[in-house]
């Protein structure tokens, strides 16, 4: 079995050959043997014995920084083992580089897209597989063949546009319509649906029972429990590095999974107090701008008021309109009663207002600063003396975010990049405590976090209202908001549509409004 989509052979000068041996479904594909990785005295990933059968749907969950990523990057031959033994289809490989691993039919869908964002979406998919003619590239054929498989595949994608021009949720799909068509025996997804909206997460599930009943086996990362019982055939749990369990997944629960990821028990992921709710702190009447019309909402102390509804929305737009990233073209802002314009996101921060991006990689931090820097970035002006940084100062605000937010690193002086997704949330969410700010948006703040680290972030959110603070928090995970916001605000094709109470309607009812159906 190669996939649905082998393009190799469309190559009109010399496919490489592709070196596969499949084995019966149900047999062991990929056998993982004391598989160990280490930087220096780190052991990232503890000995590690796995077995990936094929034409399994196998689930892999654990907190961040349990040894998932480099797991995923060991397997796609993006770094080395340091000892341990890989067998694919009983036979030794070294899996010692990406080409080795693509060759063999394993491939990834990361997390955080991994592709170019000034390419079209069919340069994308066919990008190492170009179709030419005598070294003439046949961009019209790959437009056709790239928009043919999209179709196929149901993902209402256009295949000539720029992929910068697609939502991140989009973009997510094109990775996964690339991986489709390179002749995948092995196929992994992180965290997949981080960015879909219900639909587009709807169509990657059929996508993958379509690639299951091909024979593919498909390793599924994700911190959703439902997403695991709904789609798995196995799971494994890995914590603090260490393979800790298989379990079949009709002969476990998410209680026992959440007990082998943590090693303790969460009482309460939703942590949701109820505060007094004061002042007034912001209100637009009528906000209009690029992707967004006529918004009337506010806020007020202790208070989290939610967005919702399909990527694409609106809510993004909004936020990034009224932090002053976007230029608003009517309506009105209010800061604590007094009308305000917000051309720039130095006002907004001035006023007092902070943002943590949907895309905390390319909008959130400098990945190649150490965390300590990227801390402190919004906080310089106070840790000087004169013309001078006090190094005190900055060692000491650096290190008390570290320590309060429980962000896993030997040292302030660690990459941000270096960091797991979880963590590098915890940074960006760092940073605008040190600043102080009166009021929060965070933009899907727990995308690809598992669920201590879920927890640990709505205490946060706690602590921040118990302090006067506001929250807009925007979500395409519906429970989320559901059980988190004072004020539930539905948004669709740019408009406010619909708004509830703490619980107000039921769960079909927000969908119905953000669908519009």
């Amino acid at each position: 079995m190669t996939g649905l989509y082998d393009v190799s052979h469309r190559h009109e000068e010399g496919a490489a050959t592709v070196a596969r041996h499949p084995v019966p479904k149900g047999q062991p594909i990929l056998e993982l043997r004391g598989l160990q990785k280490k930087y220096g005295a780190v052991e990232a990933l503890k000995p590690a014995s796995l077995t990936f059968l094929c034409g399994e749907i196998h689930a892999i969950v654990g907190e961040n920084g349990a040894g998932k990523s480099t797991l995923i990057k060991l397997l796609t031959g993006v770094i080395r083992r340091t000892s341990g033994e890989v067998f694919w289809c009983g036979q030794p490989v070294q899996l010692s580089n990406p080409t080795e691993a693509i060759a063999r039919g394993i491939n990834a869908v990361h997390q955080e897209v991994v592709l170019c964002p000034h390419l079209s979406v069919a340069a994308n998919m066919f990008l190492g597989d170009e179709m030419n003619n005598k070294g003439l590239m046949r961009k019209r054929a790959m437009t056709a063949a790239a928009q043919a498989v999209l179709n196929d595949l149901g993902f209402n994608l256009p295949a000539a546009a720029t992929l910068s021009s697609l939502t991140i949720g989009q973009q997510q799909l094109v990775a996964t319509a690339r991986a489709a068509m390179r002749g995948t025996q092995f196929l992994i997804f992180d965290e997949p649906t981080a960015y879909l909206t219900r639909q587009e997460s709807a169509q990657l599930f059929r996508l993958i029972r379509r690639l299951q009943g091909e024979g593919v086996t498909i390793v599924y990362i994700s911190h959703r429990m439902e997403e695991v019982f709904e789609l798995a055939d196995r799971v494994s749990v890995l914590r603090d590095g260490t393979h800790v369990g298989t379990r079949k997944i009709s002969e476990t629960n998410d209680a026992e999974l959440i007990a082998l990821m943590i090693n303790r028990t969460i009482e309460q992921i939703y942590h949701k107090e109820t505060l007094p709710i004061g002042a007034t702190i912001l209100e637009t009447r009528g906000l209009t701008g690029p992707g967004f019309e006529d918004v009337s909402l506010s806020v007020r102390a202790g208070e989290i008021v939610g967005l919702y509804g399909l990527i694409g929305a609106g809510r993004s737009e909004f936020a990034l309109g009224l932090y002053g990233r976007q230029p608003v073209r009517s309506g009105e802002i209010y800061w604590q009663g007094k009308q305000v314009e917000i051309r720039n996101e130095r006002q907004a921060m001035n006023l007092g207002i902070a943002l943590a991006p949907e895309s905390r990689r390319d909008q959130g931090l400098c990945l190649n600063l150490p965390i300590g820097l990227n801390i402190n970035l919004p906080v310089f002006d106070r840790l000087t003396s004169g013309f001078t940084i006090n190094r005190r100062r900055e060692i000491d605000n650096a290190d008390r975010q570290i320590r309060d937010l429980k962000i896993k690193t030997p040292t302030r002086r660690v990459l941000a990049s270096a960091m797991s997704g979880g963590n590098q949330q915890k940074i960006v969410i760092g940073k605008w405590l040190s600043h102080g700010a009166k009021l929060f948006i965070f933009d899907e703040p727990t995308v690809g976090v598992d669920v201590g680290t879920k927890a640990e972030i709505y205490r946060l959110f706690a602590r921040l209202l118990e302090q006067g603070a506001g929250i807009i928090l925007i979500s395409s995970y519906l429970p989320e908001v559901y059980e988190l916001a004072d004020r539930l605000h539905v948004f669709r094709q740019g408009k406010l549509v619909a708004s509830h109470g703490y619980r107000g309607g039921s769960h079909e009812d927000v969908l119905t409004q953000a669908i519009g159906v």
